[in-house]
């Protein structure tokens, strides 16, 4: 080589090495000139230093959004090095990057084969640690499919491959993808665990760009979990990191997610601005991708959550033409859920139907355990299907959001549940009002539970006192029938009256509990007693005593102090004789503090509080629940008692939803039964409880295929590549540790 061609070799390397810094400082578009500003340098050639020069330029276009011009030079990219270098692992990783593009481009079997020519190429190069980023990219093909078990199992063997070559930061994104496949799984404790960890390494590692990304998807973890100010904590620590390192594309998705939080939190006219921002940008950056489709469909769920359905289905539908060009399953599956809701509240009852079936068949065959229960609770709320149809979308919803973990949904949709048969909550109201005894109970109520034993001697003792009474416990644990039994009791000739404060409005819930005067307000035509007046003689409850507004409390405390009631319209007080019990599953010492709930009538309420267990510490119960269930429904004869194995069944499961819960899938069982007219109930109930296992322990053999390995291996990691210190953070003995791994084909480098 004489000195000219050296001088011209050194001249293109320090191009390509300037290229290269543009790249890793993630300015893509500059980047993108450059490479045109230095087309004498590649243009023509055929050398192995032209091949990595095109490589970088399809990769700045790639990441700027100008995806056919990446694409052409990628191709260029992998003929000219496929030539000079053979099956190295500079073609490897062009593959890379063809891979990125069509995976863009929504081409995702074209780049699952360049992903896997990719891997293929770099291990038979020996170099593991590249292997392990193709298997991650793979993954991330299987992952947009909705191909979950495959997406999980590349990620598994990418985090042997990093292990192998002790590349502590390629563990710690991988473990962040690994909680984003659990966060489609609905596993979503799973999701945030690998999620933290991968934080944590991030942060250690000083990788600002991993951590910022993995306290992004961290928030959104906390957002399907209905816990919004965890989210907003997260999202805000993933925005600085953003910032700090110009990350675009993050930016983006950001404002996505910060857009759904605000509408799940109500806060409509930021959220649809947010939404707005977040497609603008993508629309500019890459207008044919995910990024431009989240925030179209986040919009056209503002759209129906602010009634403006007509407004929603345009913009399910421009989703809906770039989700199907992206084969974005999961995607599509929550686009035909939107439309479901407008076609039915548009009157279009058949074309919504459909809808709601596609939406639930759709995200059922991919797996997307949270997506699927929003569908079907959708449609269990839907006036399109039948009583029964609905009840069965129901069941399954309270199953599925049980199994992620996402309590505030199991509760909406036994509250649903609760309410089919009484739609309107002023009817439920007032059709307790007849005087009738809530229970078949007087001095016995039937537990075997300690705790519970003791609550109901207390309230033997205080069946004399006129002291209100308080009940706490979690959603669903009987806090209203354990009322019913302190008025059979203590007032079992008076009328028993129940309201639920947080299901009627403030000034309508002034009216029914207070009653008025005939012109106190406008459409005052009558009078009214109110609910004390209809009580007087016997027992109020008051559930959810929590969500009574503040203005009302006061008049509360009054009522309780005085035994005096002035209805509205009227300043003569009437004399009460009526038992107050209030029930609530917040806390109300915790609201005192944050100024929503008033001390002085918290001080007056909390003098007799009883905690009721959850039925998960009263599992005793179970069996004696389960049969007068049964029998309510007509699903046991008389003097017979259920089957031992549908008492397994129930007795195993640990019903977040507490008793409301359990008598729910009773009546779903009812239901099913009377379409089946075959199998027994125990056989029919394994339906419910084998979704909620399915991932859990399906079988002995399954949960070892599917986990064992797993635990292993993150052992393995955790233990620096030691096998005895595996070991011990399993609690099991080396030589079982060992031999497991021998099962499993694992090795480990020497540490």
């Amino acid at each position: 080589m004489n000195q000219t061609q050296s001088a011209n070799m050194e001249y293109r390397r320090s191009c390509r090495k300037y290229l290269e810094d543009m790249i890793a400082r993630r300015d893509f578009t500059a980047a993108g000139r450059y490479f045109e500003s230095i087309r004498d340098v590649w243009s023509g050639e055929s050398d192995t230093e032209s091949g990595i020069i095109l490589r970088l330029g399809a990769m700045a276009f790639g990441l700027s959004g100008n995806l056919s011009k990446g694409l052409t030079l990628i191709r260029n990219a992998i003929s000219i090095l496929s030539k000079s270098t053979g099956e190295s692992s500079e073609s490897a990783e062009c593959y890379i990057i063809l891979g990125n593009i069509l995976r863009d481009l929504g081409k995702f079997h074209e780049a699952e084969k360049a992903y896997r020519d990719a891997e293929s190429i770099f291990r038979r190069n020996d170099n593991l640690s590249q292997a392990g980023v193709a298997l991650n990219k793979l993954a991330g093909v299987h992952f947009r499919r909705g191909e979950l078990d495959s997406a999980l199992k590349c990620l598994l063997e990418a985090i042997e491959y990093a292990r192998k070559g002790s590349d502590k930061k390629k563990i710690a994104y991988l473990f962040g993808n690994i909680g984003r496949v659990y966060t489609l799984f609905g596993k979503l404790q799973s999701a945030s665990e690998n999620l933290k960890l991968n934080i944590e390494l991030s942060v250690e590692l000083q990788d600002e760009v991993e951590a910022g990304r993995a306290w992004l998807s961290l928030g959104y973890v906390y957002l399907l979990r209905a816990r919004f100010d965890e989210s907003k904590e997260a999202l805000d620590s993933a925005y600085e990191y953003i910032q700090r390192n110009s990350m675009e594309k993050d930016e983006v998705i950001y404002l996505t997610y910060l857009g759904e939080l605000l509408t799940k939190t109500s806060d409509f006219k930021e959220a649809e601005h947010t939404l707005n921002e977040a497609f603008r940008r993508a629309d500019k950056m890459a207008p044919e991708s995910l990024l431009a489709a989240r925030p179209l469909r986040q919009l056209a769920e503002l759209s129906t959550k602010q009634k403006n359905y007509r407004k929603a289905l345009q913009l399910v539908n421009k989703a809906m033409v770039l989700m199907k060009k992206l084969d974005d399953a999961v995607e599509i599956g929550a686009l035909h859920r939107i439309k479901a809701i407008c076609m039915e509240n548009l009157k279009q009852e058949k074309k919504a139907e459909t809808a709601y079936i596609h939406a639930v068949t759709v995200l059922e065959e991919h797996k997307a355990k949270v997506e699927l229960a929003d569908a079907l609770a959708a449609a269990g709320n839907s006036f399109v299907f039948g009583f029964n149809q609905r009840m069965m979308y129901l069941g399954r919803a309270e199953e599925l959001y049980s199994y992620c973990d996402i309590t505030s949904r199991v509760i909406d949709i036994q509250k649903i549940v609760s309410s089919l048969e009484e739609q309107s909550p002023i009817t439920s109201v007032r059709a307790k009002t007849s005087g009738k005894k809530p229970l078949n109970i007087t001095e016995y109520y039937p537990t075997l539970n300690p705790q519970l034993k003791t609550v109901i001697k207390h309230l033997k003792m205080a069946r004399n006192s006129d002291m209100p009474i308080l009940f706490i416990g979690e959603t669903g644990v009987g806090k209203d029938h354990m009322a019913g039994y302190f008025h059979s009791i203590a007032r079992p000739d008076g009328p028993y009256i129940t309201v639920n404060c947080a299901a009627l409005p403030e000034a309508l819930l002034e009216s029914e509990l207070f009653g008025y005067r005939k012109g106190a307000f406008t459409g005052a035509e009558d009078n009214r007693r109110g609910l004390f007046m209809a009580a007087n003689g016997g027992t109020l409850l008051l559930d959810e005593i929590g969500d009574l507004p503040l203005s009302l409390q006061a008049k509360l405390l009054d009522v309780v102090e005085t035994k005096k009631l002035r209805p509205l319209g009227t300043s003569r007080e009437v004399d009460l004789d009526v038992l107050i019990i209030a029930a609530t599953n917040k806390s109300l010492a915790e609201m005192v503090e944050s100024g929503t709930f008033r001390r002085d009538l918290y001080y007056r309420l909390e003098c007799m509080t009883f905690e009721l267990p959850p039925l998960r510490e009263r599992k005793e119960d179970i069996p004696y629940l389960l049969e007068q269930f049964l029998h309510d429904n007509d699903l046991l004869k008389e003097n017979r008692k259920p089957e031992p194995e549908l008492v397994r069944q129930f007795v195993g499961f640990n019903w977040p939803g507490n008793i409301r819960q359990m008598e729910n899938k009773v009546k779903q069982l009812a239901v099913m039964f009377s379409l089946a007219k075959d199998g027994s109930i125990a056989e029919l109930s394994r339906t419910f409880f084998d979704e909620k296992k399915e991932e859990e322990s399906r079988s002995l053999t399954d949960q070892v295929e599917r986990f064992e390995k797993q635990l292993l291996l993150e052992a393995l990691i955790a233990a620096g590549g030691n096998k005895s210190e595996a070991a011990r953070l399993l609690s099991i003995h080396e030589s079982t540790f060992r031999a497991k791994m021998k099962r499993y084909g694992l090795t480990v480098a020497a540490a």
